[in-house]
């Protein structure tokens, strides 16, 4: 019996890449080197790609793949433009690729974009953003942590465009291939305790004490906070609604959603929160169930003028690395050292996930003291109980 070899491709050639993909290439029609616009699964399906490249050139059918030429930077504008996503994700968007992407590799004409580029750029960009966060004095527990999160959200962006790119047919393959690139380790935010919360409530102005409590006991973003209205209030049943968030846009304020669906939610109070929300609407809330909880002097939305009066008066008692997005983190480890399960705290922060409230879910050397303790009074009781049982 005669074996025969299998017989050897002629017409163009087939590689396999670091990926495991195939790419395909060949000498098109017009006798110009030509790279198959995308890459494959299987060795087979570039050769089946060959195959039909070679029967058009055959029937003189063939014709010459059409470049991209449109700058990555266009592009990119556009995709954000284009992105059916909330005005405030929109503006995080447009605000990166216009500070971080488009003035370093905008120009390139986006098939010309390959994982060379991208690295020079994530270098370079990495670089940059370490400085100047170090420049400006932000505390890190590392170096390699500033501006870490800006860099991650850049690239995730880069990546997404690339994607929609390769989706278009504009380029074989998608050039951010960096291990790791896209995430990133958070820093360990800094946490008020109660006496520090009371503390910057008594130093806050009046009319945003309330506030102040809201954010740390309630655990509420600051948009949420901003956009609350008298009717989302229930001071019977200690209860606050969350079903809009304020987001500060291009110099105006827009209302939508939570962030996300599971967002929209209602948080139980501790009642000395209640309290203090009920003397607040008595003297700075205009009647009417749409009336702003926490307006400005002039009746409006005080999401900026929250933020400063917090955040100055936190630097002028002396916390100048804690933010006021920290009142929140605050609020959640407070509920997390009280008992709150990981479900509990996943309500009450309106995420979909239990991710995040993971990182208060770990108990610091006071909640394991009140636990224990807790414990040993419970045995004690029980000890206690049985002993007079068996006395009598």
């Amino acid at each position: 019996m005669v074996t025969r070899k299998p017989r050897k491709r002629t017409f163009g050639s087939v590689r396999q890449l670091p990926s495991g993909r195939y790419q395909a290439r060949y000498v098109g029609g017009d006798g110009l080197a030509r790279t198959a616009p995308q890459t494959f699964t299987t060795k087979a399906d570039a050769n089946a790609y060959l195959a039909t490249q070679e029967s058009d050139i055959v029937r003189e059918t063939w014709k010459a793949p059409k470049h991209a030429r449109v700058t990555l930077g266009d592009y990119g504008r556009t995709w954000v433009a284009q992105r059916p996503i909330k005005p405030s994700t929109r503006e995080r968007y447009r605000s990166a690729w216009n500070l971080h992407i488009d003035p370093h590799i905008g120009t390139l004409m986006i098939d010309d974009v390959n994982p060379a580029v991208v690295r020079e750029w994530y270098a370079a960009l990495g670089e940059h953003l370490r400085a100047s966060a170090l420049e400006k004095g932000r505390r890190f527990q590392t170096a390699d942590q500033a501006g870490s999160a800006t860099l991650a959200h850049a690239y995730r962006l880069l990546k997404a465009v690339m994607n929609t790119a390769l989706e278009d047919e504009l380029i074989p393959n998608n050039p951010c291939r960096i291990k790791g690139a896209s995430t990133y380790r958070h820093a360990e935010r800094p946490t008020l305790g109660i006496d520090e919360i009371e503390e910057l409530a008594r130093q806050v102005p009046v009319r945003y004490k309330a506030t102040v409590y809201l954010l740390a006991w309630a655990g509420i973003r600051l948009g949420e906070a901003a956009e609350l209205r008298r009717k989302d209030i229930d001071l019977k049943h200690s209860q606050v609604r969350v079903e809009r968030a304020v987001y500060p846009i291009d110099s105006e304020y827009v209302v939508q959603t939570p962030k996300s669906r599971a967002g929209v939610r209602t948080i139980v109070l501790p009642e000395f929160v209640t309290e203090v929300l009920r003397e607040h609407m008595k003297d700075y809330s205009p009647l009417g169930p749409d009336g702003l909880l926490f307006p400005t002097r002039f009746g409006t939305c005080a999401y900026n003028a929250i933020q400063l009066a917090i955040t100055r008066t936190l630097r002028a008692i002396g916390y100048e690395s804690v933010r006021v997005h920290d009142l929140r983190h605050s609020g959640q480890l407070l509920a997390a050292t009280n008992g709150a399960t990981l479900t509990d705290l996943q309500r009450r922060m309106g995420h979909s996930t239990v991710n995040a409230a993971m990182a208060y879910a770990h108990a610091s050397r006071d909640n394991g003291r009140s636990i224990a303790e807790r414990m040993n009074a419970q045995r004690a009781t029980v000890v206690d109980i049985t002993s007079r049982k068996k006395s009598v």
